[in-house]
């Protein structure tokens, strides 16, 4: 017979220690100089930008090679720039399995004098890609930037609205990366500024799944009109995470700038709002194999940490997982076992999924789930 007020005693014991948990620390856009060469394969990541006195290519042989690892579906952003008026720069992307895909090239002296590129792909395989840098001629430095656009990436930080941010996109093809909450049920208005004369800057929105819901939207300072402000509306289609992206306009240096997002109209949910999880399956038990098998189903629009415990008729806590659990709009399942579980009669798992602490909100447990299963007679 299950002892009832003995387990929720300890759940509740449990519960509360969890939610004195530290918070994880929260990435952040980094920007390094590029090694002294010979320096091939260079790691980047999503989030970085290259940039520095290293980041120069001495002739049409000079190859730069920078590596970063990805999953089948997802995609990137690249940004590269090169001051020269004499030459440009290009990006090709190599596949894990050797396939080349032509990113482009910058067209300075050219129609335009395009000293900036920006290209974003879906990718087709999983495994490790490689950036190559190349010039046309002569010496040429470059900056370059990745981000990923979906999954919405880690170095993205998260935004409460109303939201009134104050940043600055430095270095050059540096992208700044935003993250928030969206219902269908509601308008969303997000407005970005530049100071009065100044570089430009730009944003654009992507939905759950990577696909623009705001096209670029850039401010137009010296150029036609003069448009210090910039102002787009945003109606969801679907309602999960949306990642928000600024850069500058033609990448002509840092720019200071103001961002704001707001609920214009409708109902927008708070955000984040709690994750929600329960659980799937009931547990199940494998006599033969003393083996325990569960499957835990969750949601949550921001990172988060699943635990659970193993609570013995004895009223003994053992820890069975602690994983990171990132932004899952839809419910996924999460299958887990346990080996070498001895038959003790009725036994119950505790399961938590707690949010990190943020500048805004505490952090802690937002949801649990409490279910059992007969291991049989010891």
């Amino acid at each position: 017979m299950r002892n009832g007020t003995k387990f929720s005693l300890l759940s509740a014991a449990i519960l509360s220690a969890a939610l004195l948990m530290p918070g994880a620390s929260w990435a952040t856009t980094t920007a390094k100089n590029c090694p002294k060469e010979p320096a091939p394969n260079v790691a980047i990541s999503s989030g970085m930008t290259y940039s520095g006195t290293n980041c120069v290519l001495n002739s049409v042989n000079d190859v730069d090679s920078f590596v970063f690892t990805a999953s089948k579906g997802d995609i990137w952003s690249f940004i590269e720039d090169g001051a020269s008026p004499t030459s440009n720069v290009c990006l090709d992307l190599w596949s894990p399995s050797l396939t080349k895909t032509h990113l482009g090239c910058t067209s300075a002296g050219e129609t335009g004098n395009w000293y900036f590129l920006y290209n974003a792909q879906t990718l087709s395989e999983s495994g490790s890609y490689t950036i190559d840098v190349t010039a046309t001629g002569g010496t040429i430095s470059y900056n370059l930037s990745l981000e990923r656009l979906n999954p919405v990436p880690p170095d993205a930080s998260l935004i409460f609205l109303p939201a009134n941010i104050s940043s600055e996109v430095s270095p050059p093809t540096a992208q700044e990366a935003y993250k928030f909450y969206a219902a269908t049920t509601g308008v969303y208005q997000i407005t970005a500024s530049v100071p009065s004369p100044a570089n430009n800057v730009c944003f654009a929105v992507y939905k759950p799944g990577g696909s623009v819901a705001v096209n670029s939207t850039c401010t137009s300072a010296g150029l036609h009109g003069n448009w210090y402000v910039v102002t787009a509306d945003m109606t969801p289609t679907v309602t999960g995470t949306y990642l928000l992206v600024v850069s500058t306009l033609y990448d002509v240096g840092t720019v200071n700038y103001s961002l704001g997002v707001s609920c214009a109209a409708g109902t927008c949910p708070p955000n984040p709002i709690p994750p929600t999880c329960v659980l799937k399956d009931a547990l199940s038990y494998n006599a033969t194999t003393s083996t325990l098998t569960m499957n835990f189903t969750l949601a949550t629009p921001v990172p988060a940490t699943w635990d659970a415990w193993l609570i013995s008729n004895q009223n003994v806590a053992t820890p069975l997982w602690s994983q990171s659990e990132p932004i899952s709009d839809n419910p996924v399942t999460v299958p887990e076992t346990q080996a070498n579980v001895p038959k003790e009669g009725i036994v119950g798992v505790l399961s938590t999924l707690t949010v990190p602490s943020t500048t805004t909100t505490a952090g802690g447990i937002t949801c649990s789930s409490w279910t059992t299963v007969n291991t049989g007679k010891p």
